[in-house]
């Protein structure tokens, strides 16, 4: 929360005398206190999901796709703070549809859906990388190209929230998924198009293939990230009633392998998508 301010100015408006809970919610009142809206949104953000809208300081040059991208701590204060907005629709929205998995599940959801931190930076102009999860903390660029509107800081978070989840099963997607990853980038090779029957989603860098699979960024933990997030839009599709088809798991043998693979070791064996010999429904 203070990261980027000199050391001592929070120590002075918050005691460290104040309990856990009251501690946070004056850093909160502090950091906002410019910006009654956004106040009020952090203050909601919170209470919903436990975790502080910090800045982040870690990261003086983010990296994509091996370039350097100047970043800076920044809140989301005036005309960004609609992203708090975004935040706190996406965690409700990904609570209630977990609710509904769970209470169906044969066995408990091994998935976190809430970081232990939030910490919010901003480039110069719209560039990537829009948000990234390490450590169990979220990573979110104010000026991300993925962040222009709910649906998508919705998924671009999930994604995130996979990454956290990855790191806190040891790098789960790596052993579970590497060698299959690595047989569909020989298979393809450089043919982009092949690619499409295995992206579970149609993320494209520009000028290239699907975000897994391109040269610049090609990681069987975004293979599987992705992944994560198709079986969250299967599952929310399916409970709303209209499935999308085809599902992703009937398009190939190898997406059956890596569907299952998930399905198993973090959402509770829990598939409610049609079997692939069935037609649609």
């Amino acid at each position: 929360m203070c990261a980027d301010l000199a050391p001592g100015t929070c120590g002075k408006a918050c005691p460290a005398t104040l309990s856990a809970r009251e501690h946070a919610e004056c850093l909160i009142a502090f950091r906002f206190a410019g910006d009654a809206e956004a106040l009020e949104l952090a203050r909601s953000l919170y209470a919903k999901t436990g975790v502080l809208p910090g800045v982040d300081t870690t990261r003086s040059q983010g990296t994509y796709a091996g370039t350097r991208v100047p970043t800076r701590p920044a809140l989301p204060l005036g005309d960004h703070r609609q992203h708090l907005a975004w935040l706190i629709a996406s965690f409700d929205r990904y609570d209630a549809v977990f609710t509904r998995l769970a209470a169906r599940a044969p066995r408990p959801i091994d998935f976190r859906l809430h970081p232990d931190a939030f910490v919010f930076f901003s480039t110069e102009t719209r560039a990537f990388p829009s948000a990234w999860g390490q450590g169990g903390v979220v990573g979110y660029n104010l000026e991300g190209p993925l962040h222009t509107n709910e649906r998508d800081v919705l998924e671009t978070v999930f994604h995130e929230l996979f990454h956290l989840n990855d790191e806190r099963r040891g790098g789960w997607s790596a052993s579970a998924l590497g060698e299959l990853f690595e047989g569909i980038v020989h298979r393809c090779g450089s043919d982009h198009e092949c690619f499409g029957d295995f992206a579970p989603h149609d993320t494209r860098v520009p000028d290239g293939t699907y975000y897994p699979f391109d040269e610049r960024t090609r990681d069987v933990r975004e293979y599987a990230a992705e992944l994560a997030l198709r079986y969250f839009r299967e599952h929310e599709a399916i409970l709303e009633g209209a499935p999308l088809e085809p599902p992703f798991k009937c398009v190939s043998e190898d997406n059956r392998v890596a569907w299952e693979r998930l399905v198993e070791d973090f959402f509770g064996g829990l598939d409610l998508a049609r079997d692939c010999a069935l037609g649609p429904t």
